[in-house]
């Protein structure tokens, strides 16, 4: 996949918003339907990653986004000083919408645990999507 974005977020609440502000940068090779849609899974994959990666104030999130043919892949990978996977958990009124959100919206998601990490990707198909 060739790569269209390659950055290191600072972990904190400024993150998402950081994100999803690198991420429109993207807007003219990615279709306006296509990137509001990465914007919205960026942004709760970030924000998981601060609230539940057990990160420190000085560690970073690290974000790709990828394009091959219609498939847009994109990675946020984390310490994952977490002990378990993240899964979807039952939405409520107090919260539990952001996996469950990306598990709707993406074509594919996932997560890989490695050695000292968490990433947790997801890819969404353009070709039913504004080009």
């Amino acid at each position: 996949m060739g790569s269209l974005l390659e950055a290191k977020l600072v972990s904190g609440r400024q993150a998402a918003r950081e994100a999803r502000r690198l991420v429109a940068d993207l807007h003219p090779s990615i279709g306006e339907t296509t990137i509001e849609d990465v914007a919205l899974l960026v942004s709760e994959l970030v924000t998981n990653s601060y609230r539940h990666g057990g990160l420190g104030p000085n560690d970073t999130i690290s974000l790709v986004v990828s394009q091959e043919g219609p498939t847009v892949r994109v990675e946020v990978t984390d310490a994952g000083r977490g002990t378990s996977i993240p899964a979807p958990r039952t939405p409520s009124a107090d919260g539990g919408w952001g996996l469950e959100i990306v598990k709707r919206k993406s074509a594919r998601w996932g997560v890989e645990k490695g050695k000292g990490s968490t990433t947790v990707w997801f890819e969404l198909d353009t070709t039913d999507q504004d080009r």
